[in-house]
């Protein structure tokens, strides 16, 4: 007769004290990834299902979502996910839920993901922009596993529930606010992609400049503080007469005001700059950022509320299928 495995013996294998395997069990957000990796590795060695895990085999919920990002050079969780995060946690928590939060560009957190998505551990996902590849989102849809986006709004192909922000109203926002302020040679540091915010402030952008018979001049940057710095130093090269910036996110724009300020150039009395998202630190930097506000808060509330209305089969009607946001300007020292 086979041994009955205990959590004991997955504490000693994995060289972690019983309460450490209780967490994984229990609490997983709260451990280490290294920590949490050798015990769920140890767990699958002997074959050791604890109740929590019994419990979903027979049927039940996990009552655990997932929250998945990408991180960038500059940030392990980028601001505008952190907001979003933050508001759909507390949500998720006064429901009496729990949550992870999956890193794609980490190797050893997806690979987590993964498992936790196999073995039925997760019983749903939000999607922050910047994570919708086709093949994430078709094994998503076939899996059945539900899903809300959030920042963007890719209807179509898998038609999840979508949360996300006015991008093109807001863009326009920003363009017409600076050539009301006596900018003519305004440039746009855009984003790269092919995602429908990237495509819709482009195309408010390129709107707007060209009813007011302005030339539209754009450079592809990505979504980082060195992105907006290189995009300075090429539109310096070739397009030095600008006389404002408007840039895809506040990451980029406050790499550009590094970038001008590198160059000599007095922000706003030589070069206005405006961004997009309206993130924390917009209102700390030197000078403080004018921007476009996205309601990170309330899109993070929104996406948990509509993943529990899912998982409870109290859908929202199709009119609620992708909420789109407001946005409004904050105007601040850099414009």
């Amino acid at each position: 007769m086979r041994k009955r495995v205990t959590i004991e013996m997955i504490a000693k294998d994995a060289g972690v004290s019983k309460m450490t395997v209780s967490r994984a069990i229990n609490n997983p957000e709260k451990l280490k990834r290294g920590t949490l990796i050798r015990i769920l590795n140890s767990m699958k060695k002997h074959e050791y299902k604890p109740r929590f895990v019994a419990r979903i085999l027979a049927g039940s919920r996990s009552n655990t979502f997932g929250f998945i990002v990408k991180s960038n050079e500059d940030f392990v969780i980028p601001p505008f996910y952190g907001e979003c995060v933050r508001a759909a946690s507390n949500w998720f928590k006064k429901h009496s839920y729990r949550s992870m939060i999956f890193n794609m560009s980490d190797e050893q957190s997806a690979s987590l993901f993964i498992d936790y998505v196999n073995s039925g551990l997760i019983d749903g996902l939000i999607l922050f922009e910047g994570t919708h590849e086709k093949s994430l989102l078709k094994a998503l849809k076939s899996n059945d596993i539900p899903v809300v986006l959030v920042g963007e709004d890719p209807e179509g192909t898998y038609d999840f529930y979508s949360v996300s922000s006015n991008n093109y109203n807001g863009a326009r926002m920003a363009v017409e606010y600076l050539i009301a302020k006596g900018s003519r040679e305004i440039c746009y540091i855009t984003g790269i992609g092919t995602k429908p915010s990237v495509e819709e402030r482009l195309r408010a952008y390129t709107d707007v400049m060209c009813e007011h018979n302005l030339e539209a001049i754009s450079v592809p940057a990505e979504n980082t503080l060195r992105g907006g710095v290189k995009a300075v130093e090429e539109l310096i090269e070739k397009h030095p007469s600008f006389d404002a910036l408007f840039c895809f996110t506040d990451l980029i724009a406050i790499g550009a005001l590094r970038g001008l300020r590198k160059r000599g150039f007095d922000v706003p009395k030589d070069v206005r700059v405006v961004g997009f998202d309206n993130i924390h630190i917009s209102e700390y930097v030197f000078p403080s950022l004018t921007t476009v506000s996205q309601d990170m808060t309330l899109m993070g509330e929104i996406a948990a509320r509509t993943l529990l209305q899912i998982m409870d089969e109290t859908q929202p009607n199709d009119s609620e299928k992708h909420v789109k946001l407001p946005t409004r300007l904050i105007i601040r020292e850099s414009a």
